[in-house]
C-alpha cells in the first residue's frame, strides 16, 4: 500500500512539474537552496590558504561585509543566492564556478551524488589552469579513450582496424598521434560549482 501510495504521489508531482511553471521554478529552487548552501559550508571549512574556520573568515575573503550574510549563505534555503554574490564566494574559496542548464534527470543525479566531503583543487595548485602547456603534455597519451586489442592502439570512437587472420602476427601499437582530431571523440567535462568530473562521449 505504501509503495502505491509513494508512485501516485511521483505521479502527482511530475504532472505539476509537466504541466506548472511556478512548480518547475520551486522545484529548481528547492535543489539548489539546498546544495549550494551545503558546497559553500564544506569548501570554507576544507579550505588551508587560508583557513577559514569561521564565517567572518570567508566573508573577509569574499570582499562581503557582514558574517550575517555569509550565515544566510550556508543555510538552506535562507538566501536568494545572485550570480554577482556566488563569484564573490567563490573567489573567495579561490575555486570556480560552472553554471549550466541541464535535464532535470541530471539534475536529480547530482543531488542523490551530492556529498559534503568535497574536495576542489584550489587555484595555487591548480597546475592545469596555472601552466596549460605543461598539463597537455602530461595528458598527451590519454586524450580520448583508447582501445587495445590484438591490431594495436586505436582512439574510441574511431573504427577499429580489421581483424587480421589466425595466426598472422598482430601490427605494432600505433600511436595516438597518428589519428587526425576528428578520429577522436570530445571528452565531456563537467564541473558544478567546483565538482569536476569527465568521461568520454562516443558519440551515440
Amino acid at each position: 500500500m505504501g509503495e502505491q501510495s509513494s508512485v501516485s504521489e511521483r505521479s502527482g508531482r511530475i504532472s505539476k512539474l509537466l504541466n506548472s511553471q511556478k512548480s518547475r521554478t520551486a522545484y529548481i529552487k528547492a535543489k539548489l537552496g539546498v546544495l549550494v548552501p551545503a558546497q559553500i559550508r564544506a569548501l570554507r571549512l576544507k579550505s588551508t590558504n587560508p583557513p577559514m574556520p569561521f564565517q567572518k573568515d570567508l566573508a573577509r575573503e569574499s570582499e562581503i561585509n557582514q558574517q550575517s550574510r555569509i550565515s544566510m549563505l550556508e543555510t538552506p534555503g535562507a538566501a536568494n543566492i545572485t550570480l554577482e554574490t556566488l563569484a564573490k564566494i567563490a573567489a573567495g574559496l579561490r575555486v570556480g564556478v560552472v553554471v549550466k542548464f541541464v535535464p532535470f534527470s541530471e539534475m536529480l543525479r547530482w543531488e542523490n551524488s551530492f556529498s559534503p566531503d568535497i574536495n576542489v583543487t584550489r587555484l595555487e595548485n591548480d597546475h592545469e589552469f596555472l601552466n596549460p602547456a605543461a598539463a597537455t603534455r602530461l595528458d598527451q597519451p590519454t586524450l580520448g579513450s583508447i582501445a587495445v586489442g590484438a591490431e594495436g592502439l586505436w582512439a574510441s570512437g574511431a573504427e577499429a582496424p580489421p581483424r587480421k587472420p589466425p595466426g598472422t602476427i598482430a601490427a605494432p601499437a600505433r600511436n595516438i598521434a597518428e589519428f587526425g582530431a576528428a578520429s577522436l571523440k570530445p571528452a565531456v567535462v563537467y564541473e558544478i560549482a567546483g565538482q569536476q568530473s569527465s568521461g568520454v562521449y562516443d558519440g551515440r
